[in-house]
């Protein structure tokens, strides 16, 4: 049983789960930790969230690899309408705030300047996707990299490094 709301008369290590007025189809429906409404199966002796049942029932079970995604980013919509299997790849952009067209990933945001930039405009690692500074930022990161003052703040720190884990070794 996970964790939530101590229940009252039980032994310690016990709780209750959060619980909430609406059922699916007679269960009672529980949040889990991360918000997902969640059922719990007697036949199967396990949770499952609320969002994948839904989609098993129309479409048949969901292929490894893959993530059910809320359209809306609402944990709580579980309606058909609102649900769509992607990749793991994939549902991991859609929540980078990558952008999509037609099926084809054309844009993403910049990790230091925030701006969504086509992705042309990173630079490409081999057999991965692209970077995650624009090409303009990671100018700006080499060239501050490259003066004296990095350097000589990045030995002295090294130098702290590896003169604590030399430490922490002998114990």
């Amino acid at each position: 049983m996970p964790k939530g709301i101590p229940k009252s008369g039980m032994n310690k290590g016990w709780f209750k789960r959060k619980q909430s007025e609406n059922n699916y189809k007679g269960h009672i429906i529980y949040y889990d930790k991360k918000g997902y409404p969640t059922i719990w199966l007697n036949e199967e002796g396990k949770d499952k969230k609320v969002h994948i049942l839904v989609w098993e029932e129309k479409n048949g079970k969901k292929l490894k690899g893959y993530d059910i995604h809320h359209k809306d980013f609402d944990k709580t919509n579980y309606e058909l309408t609102n649900l769509e299997l992607l990749s793991y790849s994939d549902h991991r952009k859609v929540h980078a705030n990558w952008v999509r067209l037609d099926g084809e990933w054309i844009a993403k945001p910049c990790k230091d300047c925030k701006k969504v930039l086509p992705l042309n405009a990173f630079y490409q690692r081999k057999g991965l996707t692209p970077s995650h500074y624009c090409i303009e930022c990671a100018k700006v990161r080499f060239q501050k990299r490259n003066t004296e003052e990095y350097k000589k703040h990045r030995k002295k720190y090294m130098k702290q490094y590896y003169q604590k884990n030399k430490e922490v070794k002998r114990i």
